[in-house]
């Protein structure tokens, strides 16, 4: 008697490509951002733009090479929201106390006003964006996503830390 193989179906040119780990992790970003932006709307705020504005309510007042470690953000792009939110009246930029060549950046009194309002939508839009799984795929799945992150942050252009 032989043994009967069953072969798996192929998939389709468009499966192969939505089915790739890359493909995947760029649209959950796209997911994440977008329910992000929809929880935030009525602040007219980016994760970027949150996220900088955390680190300076928690690590403040930094430089802007400060800010881009500690949130991951290229040069040009922290530059870019750290310009927008200083024009909002949001942050403010001074001259270093130790450093004249150097500029810190803090928080305005608006700044931290608006992190305070931002809080709860950007913790409904992290809830959302965990809505699928239950509690234990919850934790694995965020277990996972720091074990990715973690392996590959030093092979990156923008190390996080």
């Amino acid at each position: 008697m032989t043994k009967k193989t069953t072969r798996e179906p192929r998939l389709s040119p468009l499966d192969q490509l939505y089915t790739r780990p890359g493909f995947m992790i760029r649209r959950a970003h796209q997911i994440s951002t977008d329910l992000f932006i929809e929880a935030c709307a009525a602040f007219d705020i980016t994760p970027s733009q949150y996220g900088v504005l955390y680190i300076l309510f928690h690590d403040g007042p930094l430089e802007q090479i400060g800010i881009a470690r500690l949130i991951g953000l290229d040069r040009s792009t922290t530059a870019l929201v750290v310009k927008i939110l200083a024009e909002r009246g949001l942050l403010e930029k001074t001259r270093s106390e130790t450093d004249q060549r150097k500029v810190d950046i803090s928080l305005t009194e608006a700044g931290k006003q608006c992190l305070r309002r931002c809080e709860r939508c950007a913790q409904t839009s992290m809830e959302a964006l965990l809505a699928p799984f239950d509690t234990a795929e919850r934790q694995q799945f965020l277990a996972l996503l720091s074990k990715f992150v973690a392996h590959f942050n030093e092979h990156t252009r923008v190390t996080l830390g």
